[in-house]
């Protein structure tokens, strides 16, 4: 908890106002705004709400949910008492806190994109309230779903939004797989649940503060153990009464009796209740500290001295869906990748639960177990799969998973590490010790013990503690034969052991198992299995004794081949196997064997295991001969009572059968009347679908006349298309063109046999990706322009080059059926390799012709240099009137050459900066777009920049050291025509004045550019110049 949190007053025990938290996100006001104006005010409880707000706005959640209802709607802030009937809601960019009759905020701890306030609020509510009530309710996500684990847990009620009515299912879904939803109801039904809920935990807590139960609760803990047969009388009281309350609310029972009742005509509840006992609830990571401390002190020691080829084994009895497991999985191998010899490494996972350990075994997870699993951890051990996490491969192989019950089978054994976290808290003293003494024997000596955070085995002779804090022990090594006995199977009544005496020890042999099977064929009963068809399945070698074929083909029907005495009772007795799923022992039955008399019983038994057929277990338990009696009875006193005698037995055993088979008679007469039933129910449904398809017959018949009538009509049209399709196909022969048509998803449609020559396709590639064809192009972008085309319905036109020296001219056009849909695109490739050629011949032409007008050029202007040089010193020029004219010839020179490169079109006006301007570069800075000017701009401009210069360098900022110039320019519309604007502005030069006289310069300046507006100014700082010219 951050130190700015509010402060909370501390818990209590007593919770005098029950505490319903509320989790939505997306989709969610809506859902509260139709529950609060279901749910009647007076309910007695307090609710929370937690939504995913945005921290960077204010909230009006209190003000829109106090319109839906009367209770008052409160915004939490400071802390603030806990009141029945109120509504609290969370703020923006705070988490909830709450303790046993406050509730207040704090900041959030995570980043924004990590948080989950929900699973925050649900953890505390379930420590402070362990009996509170959970709702989820429409969002994104799956905030939520972890922090109803420790509501369940805890003893608490865990309501979801149906998935099919959320506008958002992503937060119900992940509540429900989480497998601890005890109700999935519409919203309204939800709000009318709640006050029952609420009233029917008051009235439980009342009945539990009596204490007058103990009867019906024994007698509910002794049918679920026959049941399930797992015993859970020695489990602690309180949390027995606690999860037997959850199931009473939640199945409605006001009282034991009534919840009796209702366990024994509900098989389903029979799970539901077993499943809520053994509390199948975790989390990775629990308790972070304790696990920090497992992995940096404990779990390097079970890698130190150990051989290469050794076994570490680990077991995790208790490991309901698997989070706990598999956060030891990713200690051990974050230690053996730090190891170089790593030893075979094995851990077992149990549990009695068979679902949760169908979601272990599955090992996925919701996106929220990131608030328990670093986000190293996530990217190096688990693979993200839509909105779960899965674990990876490498640390799933690590893990067997089994069904297992501690206190009742055999441990496992030479174990290094046991976790066995916040199961023994659930155990009563006794039992504790028993399962303290099952790990002593499971332990290697010296292995590992790491218990729960209120767990302890203190004062436990078989253990050292090794860190009382984190729960961590270590096995002490005694003598074999003086620790105590394994713990007594706690499913049956307890048998007295005998006195201990020395034994005598043997190696085992390899027959042992085979004269066990010897010993029982021998000594036991001969028997038969039946499967419900009635047929023998398998049969004991003693059993043929007891077996009599009758004349007429072969059966293996039990009843027609056991001897005929035997026959009526097998046939009750398989009756009540199968039908009502019950036990027969018969009364002894006299059958003759080989001239002699014996009493022989049937007892038959039903015997199914999970997934397989029902079978039924046939034994035949022979009693000794039956005695003859003298004809002469007379003689004899006790005659008559021997005679009354047997035929009293005669007839019980007569009357048995008779009442054996006339239950067979009902029930049979019962399945005859419903079948009977059923059987006017189809023939009804029969009479009403014949006169349907009678119905249905006259309707065809019409509509077959319709059909002939459109059949007419297709072939005419298909005549019209056939003659389409051949005029097409005339058509493309006669354009002898390479034509492509592909569908949307680029794949062939259609192609002339012009293509063949580019790409390598034959006739039956239609329907395959274009992207699958080599071609002659030297073209990668194909698909990719084809898709940008139908993207943008234009017309692509692109010229490329084949690898054979050929150039084509691509055009690339959307597919337009008549009702104007598009349905791909059309692609023709023009063959322009002479026109290409004839193309490149010009230009070179051209080039030639403008580089010998250049060259004439040049000489032209070496001539009138030297004519105007000689003409300048024969008339007496000074030599700056002559290096004048000079550097004006330059100019224009070089405008004329870079005109000549750029073949008379235009003229970067960069690089016209670049040539004009070599001399001081560094004295410069330039600022403005890239412009391009036409070629008739080019020359004047060219000039005026020289002369700008000119005067720049022996009257302005270039005249001295310090002067700088800034030349800026950008381009402007103006009257519907481009111009452009250019600014020459000088600083740091010698003052300046305007000049007396206009030379030649000024006039250049002011006149020589057609169509612009130049003006100069001439500030003290220095020349300001702004030539405004046309670009077109």
């Amino acid at each position: 908890m951050t130190s700015d949190a509010t402060p909370l007053a501390p818990s209590s025990s007593i919770n005098a106002v029950p505490v319903t938290g509320i989790g939505a996100s997306a989709g969610g006001i809506p859902a509260l705004q139709a529950f609060f104006k279901a749910l009647p005010s007076d309910t007695g409880a307090a609710y929370v709400v937690i939504l995913h707000l945005d921290p960077e706005h204010q909230s009006d959640l209190a003000q829109i949910l106090s319109l839906a209802t009367s209770m008052p709607v409160t915004e939490v802030g400071d802390a603030t008492a806990i009141v029945a009937n109120h509504i609290y809601v969370i703020s923006p960019n705070r988490k909830l806190l709450i303790s046993a009759s406050q509730i207040s905020t704090a900041p959030f701890d995570e980043p924004r994109g990590q948080r989950a306030p929900v699973d925050s609020f649900f953890r505390l509510l379930a420590r402070q309230h362990g009996d509170g009530f959970a709702i989820i309710m429409s969002g994104a996500g799956s905030d939520g779903s972890n922090g109803v684990k420790d509501i369940k847990e805890n003893g608490g009620l865990v309501l979801v939004q149906d998935p099919a009515e959320a506008a958002f299912s992503s937060m119900p879904r992940a509540a429900i797989a989480s497998g601890v939803a005890d109700l999935i109801l519409p919203i309204r039904d939800i709000a009318l649940r709640i006050p029952e809920l609420i009233r029917k935990k008051g009235q439980l807590h009342a009945e539990q503060n009596a204490g007058s139960n103990e009867d019906a609760l024994k007698r509910i803990l002794g049918f679920l153990r026959l049941k399930t047969g797992h015993d859970f009388s020695n489990y602690k009281r309180p949390t027995v009464v606690r999860r037997l309350a959850r199931r009473m609310q939640v199945t409605r029972s006001d009282n034991i009796e009534d919840y009796m009742a209702h366990l024994r005509s509900r098989p389903e509840e029979i799970q539901a209740l077993f499943a809520d006992l053994l509390i199948s609830v975790t989390c990775f990571f629990r308790d972070a500290s304790a696990f920090d401390y497992l992995s940096r002190d404990i779990i390097p020691k079970l890698f130190t001295n150990r051989e290469p080829d050794s076994v570490l084994r680990i077991w995790v009895p208790g490991c309901a869906t698997g989070e706990e497991v598999y956060s030891l999985g990713i200690l051990i191998l974050e230690e053996a990748a730090r190891r170089e010899l790593k030893p075979e490494i094995q851990l077992f996972a149990s549990d009695l639960d068979s679902t949760a350990l169908a979601t272990a075994g599955e090992a996925r997870y919701p996106l929220s177990i990131k608030s328990d699993v670093s986000e190293q951890r996530l990217q190096r051990y688990f693979t993200r799969e839509g909105d779960n996490y899965r674990i990876k491969r490498e640390v799933r192989d690590l893990v067997v998973f089994a069904a297992h019950s501690l206190l009742r089978d055999p441990p496992f054994s030479h174990i290094d590490l046991i976790s066995c976290r916040n199961l023994l808290i659930y155990l009563d003293r006794d039992l504790q010790q028993q399962v303290a003494s099952t790990f002593h024997y499971a332990l290697r000596p010296g292995g590992y013990l790491f218990l729960g955070s209120s767990e302890t085995i203190d004062g436990n002779t078989l253990f050292r503690i090794v860190d009382r804090d984190t729960r961590i022990y270590q096995a002490l090594e005694r003598p074999r034969d003086k620790l105590p006995p394994l713990p007594r199977i706690l499913t049956g009544p307890t048998i007295v052991g005998p006195p201990s005496r020395p034994v005598l020890r043997r190696s085992p042999s390899t027959n042992d198992m085979s004269m066990h099977r010897q010993a029982l064929e021998a000594t036991a009963p001969p028997s038969i299995m039946i499967d419900e068809a009635h047929q023998i399945v398998t049969l004991s070698e003693t059993a043929g004794r007891f077996l009599l074929h009758s004349g007429g083909p072969m059966t293996s029907e039990a009843p027609d081949i056991v001897r005929p005495e035997l026959r009526p009772d097998l046939r009750a007795g398989l009756h009540r196997a199968f039908e009502q799923n019950q036990a027969t022992l018969t009364m002894p039955i006299p059958v003759r064997f080989n001239g002699d008399v014996h009493a022989v019983s049937l007892q038959i038994r039903p015997v199914q295991k999970e997934n397989d057929a029902r079978v039924a277990l046939v034994l035949f338990l022979e009693g000794g001969p039956v005695e003859r009696k003298n004809d002469n009875r007379t003689t004899d006193d006790s005659a008559p009572t021997t005679i009354v005698t047997e035929l009293r037995e005669e007839l019980l055993a007569t009357r048995e059968r008779l009442r054996a088979s006339r239950d067979q008679y009902e029930a049979v007469t019962e399945e005859l009347r419903a079948s009977n039933e059923e059987l006017q129910s189809m023939n009804e449904e029969y009479r009403s679908t014949s006169e349907e398809l009678e119905t249905s017959k006259e309707e065809l018949q019409s509509i077959n006349e319709e059909l002939q009538t459109l059949n007419n009509e297709l072939k005419l049209k298909l005549e019209s298309v056939s003659r389409a399709h051949n005029d097409l196909q005339n058509l493309m022969a006669a354009t002898d063109l390479a034509t492509l048509f592909l569908d949307p998803d680029m794949r062939i449609n259609r192609f002339t046999p012009r293509l063949a020559q580019i790409f390598n396709v034959v006739n039956g590639d239609e329907g395959r990706p274009i992207s699958n064809f080599t071609n002659k192009l030297k073209y990668n972008d194909l698909a990719r322009d084809g898709k940008r085309v139908l993207a943008d319905l234009t017309t692509l036109e692109k010229t490329i080059e084949s690898t054979d020296g050929r150039w084509f001219l691509l055009r690339v056009r959307p597919y337009r059926t008549l009702d104007d849909r598009i349905e791909g695109v059309v692609m023709t490739f023009v063959d322009i390799t002479e026109q290409r050629k004839m193309e490149e011949h010009w230009q070179e032409r051209q080039h030639l012709l403008l580089a010998e007008l250049s060259h004439r050029f040049k000489n032209i202007y070496a001539v009138v240099q030297a004519i105007a040089g000689q003409s300048l010193r024969d008339s007496g020029a000074t030599d700056s009137t002559r290096n004048t004219l000079n550097s004006r010839l330059r100019a224009l020179a070089i405008s004329h050459d870079l005109l000549v490169q750029n073949e008379w079109q235009s003229v970067a006006f960069e690089r016209l900066l670049s040539e004009q301007l070599t001399g001081m570069t560094d004295r410069f800075r330039f600022e403005g777009p890239h412009v391009e000017l036409p070629g008739e701009l080019a020359t004047p401009l060219a000039l005026a920049l020289h002369e700008l210069e000119t005067n720049a360098v022996k009257y302005g900022a270039l005249s001295n050291k310090d002067g700088k110039v800034t030349l800026t320019w950008k381009k402007s519309e103006k009257g519907g025509k481009k111009r452009l604007l250019i600014t020459w502005s000088e600083a740091g030069g010698p003052k300046v004045s305007e000049p007396t006289r206009r030379g030649f310069g000024s006039s250049l300046l002011e006149k020589g550019l057609p169509n612009a507006e130049v003006t100069r100014e001439f500030r003290v700082t220095g020349v300001i110049c702004t030539i405004d010219c046309l670009l077109e």
